[in-house]
């Protein structure tokens, strides 16, 4: 499928599970004024049908939709509607909270569509892809070794190292390892991972914050950052020397930071960027704070792109009482870093 080239940036977003709360998210984040008000051109990636129903016969009537058919090799987007890509037939037989097999297929579908359309390089024209939730297991059964976004799309897009972000009102976080058992995070860490993530941020400081002098804590593995020794030589061994290399060339880190401190810091503004560990360890107090308006960025793709940082809620699709909050931010965010002048690596 070629995107012909337009004169405006773009966004690609795709539905999710169709089972879940995504394309609700999505259908109340593009009904919003403040959101089509941003002045680039909207694409959703998902289920015609889906996404029809989504917006419900109101909000369906109000706008136009203009579908892509599949088998389209052509596609010129319009500004003044909603514009569809479905990568494949209609789903049949789909119920919102009853995920499915060929539901979670075509969620896969939608995310590797989207991810070839953003690749696409045709006129200078800058493009994102924002991403509604997926079940990781439900895929996983179509797609052996599928462990989430992230990764899948860094295989895809063939780049050998990703960083995920997690950037909310309060907080800013990133895990060092990700989707792995806790049982494996120490022999996981290395000091080339650390310093790997500590540069992409580095990177793309601009991207996240919006300004170049960011503070940066890092946080220790251990309890008490491992009490010089006695609970755990990771921060010794591996993290401290990590940090040194790269403070030569970013003066504004600071660590090990002990976890149960670096929050607390980072809540009272002392710390911009917390890098830890583990996931749990910061998304644990992420949620905590930002569960509501939290979005997930991720850096060296080559492209832009965020996502709500919430899961697919199968209990209360089809309720109509899902909130958009986080997809509108993730759409505002994917729209900032599009204008932004820091670079993507």
């Amino acid at each position: 499928m070629r995107i012909l080239p337009t004169s405006k940036p773009q966004v690609y977003i795709t539905m999710g599970d169709p089972a879940g709360i995504g394309p609700e998210v999505v259908a109340k984040a593009l009904a919003s004024p403040e959101i089509r008000g941003l002045a680039v051109f909207f694409v959703i990636v998902g289920d015609r049908d889906v996404i029809k129903n989504a917006f419900g016969p109101d909000k369906s009537s109000e706008l136009s939709f203009y579908s892509i058919a599949p088998g389209n090799k052509e596609v010129v987007l319009r500004e003044d509607r909603i514009n569809v890509i479905d990568p494949s037939e209609p789903l049949r037989g789909l119920s919102p909270g009853n995920p499915t097999a060929e539901g979670a297929s075509k969620a896969l579908e939608c995310i590797s569509a989207a991810a070839g359309a953003v690749n696409i390089s045709d006129g200078g024209i800058s493009r994102a892809m924002v991403t509604a939730p997926v079940s990781k297991d439900m895929i996983a059964r179509v797609c052996p070794g599928f462990v989430g976004h992230t990764e899948y799309l860094r295989d895809i897009s063939r780049k050998t190292f990703v960083t995920m972000t997690l950037i909310g009102n309060s907080l800013t976080v990133i895990p060092v390892t990700r989707h792995i058992p806790l049982k494996n995070v120490a022999g996981a860490l290395s000091k080339d991972l650390i310093t790997g993530t500590l540069r992409q941020v580095i990177e793309n400081r601009r991207l996240i914050c919006g300004r170049d002098d960011v503070r940066i804590g890092v946080s220790a593995l251990n309890p008490h950052a491992g009490e010089s020794g006695k609970m755990g030589r990771e921060e010794i061994n591996i993290i401290s020397p990590a940090i040194e290399d790269v403070r030569r060339e970013y003066p504004l880190i600071e660590g090990p930071i002990s976890a149960d401190v670096i929050f607390y810091r980072a809540l009272k503004k002392e710390v911009d960027i917390v890098i830890s560990m583990y996931h749990d360890q910061c998304l644990a107090p992420f949620k905590m704070v930002d569960f509501d308006n939290g979005v997930n960025m991720t850096l060296g793709l080559g492209f832009i792109r965020t996502s709500p940082d919430h899961g697919t809620a199968f209990d209360i699709a089809g309720r109509g009482c899902a909130s958009s909050g986080s997809m509108e931010r993730a759409i505002k965010l994917a729209v900032r870093a599009i204008n932004s002048s820091g670079p993507e690596s």
